[in-house]
């Protein structure tokens, strides 16, 4: 009994010591260590962030890093910012019961802003001159960006082609755009990866921005499926510098990207079309790979017509849906189950809002998966928006898409009240809690751009000059800072104009002209 006592005894005395010492521990102030270890941590945070990057952790430290609200621990996984903008990078720094913050100012970057400083060098065994809109060319790609201001080689291969492309953009300017193709899926500055990219020249657009900010833009509306991204960068062919160009993703059905299960052997299946007049023109007559409804063309893109199990019997179950979509608008009744009309709404409502000239004309894709509804599920073409066409009614005043003479789906669908009064609300919406972020990426993005903005005007000399089809606004706007201007000048008026107008009583009882 004795030697028990003895022990609890002895038990009690280690826990008592232990104890003591733990007190001893917790109650030591490392508030200098600390400090002296945050003067480390500040020097290997980078200024510049657009990359993924390891964090610094040290023995006997507990440390939270944080940026906005996503908190890190052992690496910053990179977010792009929807424009570039100053936060700070916040570390806690935590040793027994002394805890410190501290924070550094740094410049977080979007994927889209000039100081990324992409380039991509293209090597052709042919002079640029021969390179065709038809035929693939082979090239070496190698493709320079700047990852937390270290530039790098983000990808080098030999294994892709290039070959022209678009119609009015490709025959009528010296900027000439490009498709690029890889031999496989292939990921270039963080895109999706697939095989095919594009190279836009944006020759007509001396804001070089109109089909980025709009599908910035596309980027607020959820019930759009899929929002195409894009990235500046600087374009070398054979090393001769050929300006400032847009890459982004090609339109297509693809895995990795927006998709759908196409199988040629069953007429319902999924479905992918564009509206497009220029097969009109194509010297093919329709019933196989496209067809009209009320003499408007679309082209079957998926299921692929070369398969052998494709038949004309998947032509006359798409355009019989088509028609039938047609017919429920004119009715006013029945549409919800074949269309998705949340979607319809605010994909019209960016072409609207940008007056895009090419709403009833071309590059207007529409898919339907198996037993699903019809829907838009990207936008795409817009350098010839936002007041960047004098062959319209370019200006920012006047209902444009929804004519009798545009775009028919979307004339049909705005002669419904209900529909008009969804279309006002989420127009609304966009105007109140969106636009006005739009409107603040536009500077923050022209600014970023401006050392490259101004190499491309020293290679395209033309702010000084006509280029199909600028409007006498444009012309006169010769620098780049007043090209910018006019652009936000545009939408805001562009956007006052269409909130005001949906208020009115002609709106509410269908009268827009």
């Amino acid at each position: 009994m004795k030697k028990i006592s003895i022990l609890i005894m002895l038990l009690m005395i280690s826990i008592f010591l232990v104890s003591c010492d733990q007190e001893i521990f917790t109650s030591t102030d490392y508030t200098e260590q600390i400090e002296s270890l945050a003067l480390e941590i500040e020097q290997l945070i980078p200024d510049t962030i657009n990359a993924d990057f390891d964090l610094p952790n040290y023995n006997d430290y507990d440390i939270v890093y944080t940026l906005g609200d996503q908190s890190y621990t052992d690496e910053y996984i990179y977010n792009s910012p929807f424009f570039d903008v100053d936060q700070e990078f916040k570390y806690q720094i935590t040793r027994g019961q002394t805890s410190l913050e501290f924070s550094k100012q740094v410049r977080h970057l979007s994927y889209e802003s000039g100081h990324n400083f992409n380039k991509i060098y293209l090597d052709l065994p042919v002079t640029i001159e021969n390179i065709s809109r038809d035929i693939y060319t082979q090239v070496d790609v190698t493709v320079l960006t700047t990852k937390n201001k270290e530039e790098v080689v983000e990808h080098s291969t030999s294994d892709a082609q290039i070959r022209g492309r678009g119609n009015s953009t490709w025959f009528s300017f010296e900027k000439k755009p490009y498709r690029l193709r890889f031999d496989k899926n292939t990921s270039i500055l963080g895109m999706p990866e697939a095989k095919n990219y594009v190279l836009l020249a944006e020759y007509s657009d001396k804001s070089l921005m109109r089909n980025t900010i709009t599908h910035k833009m596309s980027t607020f509306f959820n019930n759009i499926p899929y929002h195409l991204q894009i990235r500046y960068v600087e374009l070398y062919v054979n090393q001769e510098y050929r300006g400032l160009y847009v890459l982004t993703e090609q339109v297509e059905i693809h895995p990795n990207k927006y998709y759908i299960e196409s199988t040629p052997g069953s007429f319902n299946t999924g479905y992918f079309l564009e509206l497009d007049w220029r097969l009109m023109e194509s010297g093919t007559q329709p019933g196989f790979d496209w067809f009209r409804v009320s003499e408007i063309p679309y082209e079957i893109k998926e299921p692929d017509s070369s398969d052998l199990a494709y038949t004309t019997a998947h032509v006359t179950y798409i355009s019989q849906y088509l028609k039938d979509i047609e017919n429920a608008l004119i009715a006013k009744s029945g549409y919800e189950e074949l269309v998705d009309i949340d979607n319809f709404i605010e994909h019209f409502i960016i072409h609207e809002f940008v007056k895009n000239v090419d709403v009833g004309w071309s590059s207007i894709f529409m898919s339907k998966e198996k037993d699903s509804k019809l829907l838009y599920p990207m936008i795409w073409d817009f350098d010839l928006a936002i007041g960047n066409a004098d062959y319209i009614d370019y200006g920012p005043e006047n209902f444009y898409g929804f004519a009798s003479n545009k775009n028919r789906f979307f004339h049909l669908m705005m002669q419904i009240p209900e529909v008009r009064l969804k279309f006002r609300e989420r127009f609304n919406d966009f105007y109140f809690d969106e636009l006005p972020i739009l409107l603040e990426m536009i500077p923050v993005l022209a600014t970023s751009l401006s050392t490259q903005v101004n190499a491309n005007f020293s290679k395209w000399n033309i702010l000084n000059h006509y280029v199909w089809p600028n409007p006498p606004e444009m012309l006169e706007a010769n620098t780049y800072e007043k090209q910018i201007q006019y652009l936000m000048d545009y939408m805001n008026a562009r956007a006052s104009w269409m909130l005001e107008t949906m208020l009115t009583e002609d709106y509410e009882n269908g009268y827009f002209d």
